[in-house]
């Protein structure tokens, strides 16, 4: 069975298949260790499948609030209020200049976001498969384990020799727990490296929206700025302005409804 990233983002039913149980044939204390260590690669994978899933949603949003600014300024200038205000025409235009400012900088973050947290945690996942194959291998040689273990019980009620089995059998728990040794040590390894990987991708991503929401806080400040001062509108005039439109907004018929 696949982990989830090779299911699919975000199927939560998906789960990591552990390692059969082999009670009273390998090392308690290996079996625990094993069993635990599994639990949190299962927490780890299904942490990846969010961020995965949280970085496309945010790519997404990012490119629809870009398109629902651009689709706001296509509906004023439609509108024809422009024709009529020379001062919502000045307005448009320079909301115009900051939507298209802004325009390169959400197809970068997009783009970035991926290439930063998507990308290396997909990548970073081709390392499971050779694990997975080893888990596969172990599981195998354990029904192998088993069946001498069953044979040699029948053998035993039947009072006949058993030699031959408790060789071959004994032959198959070497070969077991060896496997199953190589896999404590690499799945440890797999876990651990983890964290090393991810750290700096998060740091990456984290920069990068600090300079998306950074640069549009810059721009939209400063337009805000620059169209009270170019219109000599005070901040109380400004409100009330405001607040008169939308009062005549809320008073459409087209709203109540």
């Amino acid at each position: 069975m696949k982990s989830f990233l090779s299911l699919g983002i975000g199927k939560s039913s998906a789960i990591l298949e552990a390692p059969k149980p082999a009670s009273g044939i390998l090392p308690h204390q290996e079996e625990e260790s094993l069993a635990y260590l599994w639990v949190e690669l299962t927490k780890s994978e299904a942490g990846c499948c969010k961020i995965l899933s949280e970085v496309r949603n945010y790519g997404e949003a990012v490119k629809d609030t870009q398109e629902a600014e651009e689709k706001l300024l296509k509906d004023l200038g439609a509108s024809g209020l422009a024709a009529v205000s020379p001062q919502m025409q000045q307005a448009t235009d320079e909301y115009l200049s900051v939507v298209m400012e802004m325009k390169a900088k959400s197809e970068e973050t997009s783009s970035v976001v991926q290439q930063v947290m998507g990308d290396p945690v997909k990548q970073y996942h081709a390392l499971y498969e050779p694990l997975d194959a080893l888990r596969r291998r172990r599981d195998a040689q354990l029904v192998v384990v088993q069946k001498c273990q069953d044979k040699l019980d029948r053998l035993k009620l039947k009072g006949k020799r058993t030699t031959d089995v408790i060789v071959e059998r004994d032959s198959a728990q070497r070969q077991l727990k060896e496997i199953n040794g190589q896999l404590l040590t690499e799945a440890k390894k797999f876990h651990s490296m983890r964290q090393p990987l991810l750290q700096p991708c998060i740091q990456a991503y984290i920069q990068t929206l600090v300079d998306y929401y950074g640069t549009a806080n810059s721009l939209f400040s400063n337009f805000i700025q620059t169209s009270r001062g170019a219109h000599q509108i005070k901040d109380a005039e400004y409100e009330a302005t405001m607040g008169d439109h939308l009062r005549k907004i809320k008073s459409l018929k087209i709203v109540a409804t």
